[in-house]
């Protein structure tokens, strides 16, 4: 029933709370609070802009004949509803989390990274709506066994968590259908990290590096899939989306273009997770 963090969350653990009603977070300070404004200021900017100039969303609720759009321009058209999906989610969290640092509480950050700064579906989940992950991590993954009893069990627990995760949101079928491709999406990268090791290329980092970029593309475009689904599109908008994009000769020609430029993004974003390393960053996602 805190006011802060009622309706929207972050999601805060009684323990947490009461420990910090009764002893003010050292976390908490004057420039640290004033810094978070700042950016939510910048991201509630953004959002105006873009919804000003942009007309993503009422294109997709027009359902439009795809045919008569480039496929650069459906390609972006599927891109930025998915940046706004991500800034009217970021938005609310962040106000609320602002509205809490102001009262003297530290709720935890719900989104940790930039949506275009991810290239790993697992990771990804880790840092999307944050504090809503560790509740299901604490009170259904773990107990449901976690990984600790084998990749297949870890799979089937991925496929109840995700299932619950979509009944949450809304009882709809494109929502259910999401969860279940997320699962989907999650095995390659099980599969691939089981049969590439990085201990076994320790010789060869720079080739590892490469191979990794090369999944990496793969698991983008699938995180751009599973959330146009569930968020967007549903599954038949998504299939005439992409049916447009790779129908023609043209199509073929930006699909390939843009996983070259998904391959150089993804290089970008393992140097800077090192650079973070190497300034004592930490961070699972």
């Amino acid at each position: 029933m805190y006011s802060p963090l009622y309706l929207a969350g972050p999601i805060v653990t009684f323990n947490d709370w009461i420990s910090q009603q009764r002893h003010r977070p050292h976390s908490i300070t004057p420039k640290r609070t004033a810094m978070y404004a700042i950016r939510f200021v910048v991201v509630l900017l953004t959002m105006e802009i873009m919804i000003h100039y942009m007309y993503m969303v009422a294109i997709f609720h027009a359902k439009p004949s795809w045919s008569q759009y480039t496929p650069a321009q459906l390609s972006m058209l599927g891109f930025f509803n998915l940046k706004h999906i991500w800034l009217k989610l970021l938005i609310p969290w962040r106000f609320f989390r602002l509205w809490a640092l102001l009262d003297g509480v530290d709720a935890p950050e719900n989104m940790v990274r930039c949506m275009s700064d991810n290239y790993s579906v697992m990771h990804f989940w880790r840092g999307w709506h944050r504090s809503f992950n560790k509740w299901s991590l604490r009170y259904l993954y773990i107990p449901l066994g976690g990984s600790a009893t084998g990749k297949v069990r870890a799979v089937a627990n991925y496929l109840v968590v995700f299932t619950f995760i979509a009944i949450w949101h809304d009882i709809q079928l494109r929502l259910l259908m999401w969860g279940w491709l997320v699962t989907l999406f999650v095995l390659p990268e099980i599969l691939a990290s089981w049969a590439f090791p990085a201990k076994k290329w320790k010789d060869s980092p720079d080739a590892y590096r490469w191979l990794c970029g090369i999944g990496a593309v793969g698991e983008i475009l699938m995180l751009m899939m599973a959330n146009l689904v569930g968020f967007a599109l549903g599954l038949d908008g998504l299939g005439g989306l992409v049916k447009s994009i790779l129908g023609t000769w043209e199509g073929q020609v930006f699909f390939w273009t843009a996983c070259f430029a998904l391959f150089t993004g993804a290089q970008f974003m393992f140097e800077w997770r090192e650079a973070e390393k190497r300034r004592g960053i930490r961070m699972k996602c």
